[in-house]
């Protein structure tokens, strides 16, 4: 019998298997577990609207007749980096960086979903306010649903993700638009947009801790992600940025410049990655995964 955790070695030594060697079903039945578990505590979870305070900022100075300035062009790096990632993919080394041409198809949307971040924040820290919010939202959900679904296909399986991109991203962009319209009524609920945007680094952590990779390059992913917990920080102390730096800059601007840094670090892993090679060719491996995804494909 297959051992799922633990195994003897032909010395006779017990040893301890790490979370990559559970049986393929057992890993996705873990992460199924998590997801319900998750939602199910998200549909009992109260309701979450927001208030006018929301819209309220640090640093709301005018520049060069841009009002809140620095909030509203710190969004520049969103734009050239989402720009720069798909010019990137659309070239021929980004065409031949994936094993399966489908593994391309969510980051074309995750650095679409960076470009229009930077003109849909731009558009709102000009005069934030419940109508230009969505303008904002909208994009990040969809880079955060892409970014998901891409380590699933290059993970676990590329025919499932692809399948399942188009509905993740309907659902994200509901979460937006459920609040929306339930503002519009009085009845806004905030509390599905920031399940998405929170739950969607756990659902990264553990298809990166329970399946092996399948390009090299996780360092850099790593940093990307470390920025990215930065940028969050730096968003939550925005007035005690400010207040301690004496007005130069606010914890807002700071979160736009990082999370844009954050991006450029997943783009900086797509260039830098290979694919990984145990014992065999780059071709043979492509062609093994290929052959491998499709006997997989229902599991």
């Amino acid at each position: 019998m297959q051992e799922a955790v633990s195994g003897v070695s032909e010395e006779g030594n017990f040893k301890i298997r790490g979370p990559r060697h559970w049986r393929r079903r057992s890993r996705l039945i873990w992460i199924a577990s998590v997801c319900v578990v998750a939602i199910t505590a998200l549909g009992l979870a109260p309701s979450m609207p927001i208030g006018p305070s929301y819209h309220v900022f640090a640093d709301t100075r005018t520049m060069w007749g841009i009002p809140n300035a620095l909030d509203v062009l710190s969004n520049l790096p969103f734009f050239f980096v989402g720009l720069w990632g798909l010019l990137w993919l659309m070239g021929r080394a980004g065409r031949a960086g994936f094993l399966d041409r489908r593994e391309r198809i969510p980051y074309l949307v995750f650095f679409t979903g960076v470009m229009f971040t930077g003109f849909g924040s731009f558009w709102y820290h000009l005069s934030p306010c419940n109508q230009r919010l969505p303008w904002d939202l909208v994009p990040m959900t969809c880079a955060f649903v892409a970014l998901v679904v891409a380590t699933y296909m290059e993970r676990v399986n590329v025919r499932a993700g692809y399948a399942a991109l188009a509905p993740l991203l309907l659902a994200g962009t509901c979460t937006v638009f459920y609040w929306y319209f339930g503002n519009a009524s009085g009845h806004g609920d905030y509390k599905y947009y920031l399940f998405l945007q929170f739950f969607s680094p756990v659902v990264l952590t553990l298809l990166i801790a329970l399946f092996p990779p399948r390009y090299t390059g996780f360092r850099f992913l790593a940093i990307a992600f470390l920025f990215y917990v930065l940028a969050k920080l730096l968003e939550d102390d925005d007035f005690p940025i400010y207040r301690d730096l004496h007005g130069t800059v606010s914890g807002h601007t700071l979160k736009h410049l990082i999370a844009g840094l954050a991006c450029f670090w997943v783009l900086l892993t797509l260039q830098r990655r290979q694919p990984v090679v145990r014992g065999r060719t780059g071709s043979q491996r492509a062609a093994n995964f290929i052959h491998h995804d499709e006997r997989t494909a229902n599991t």
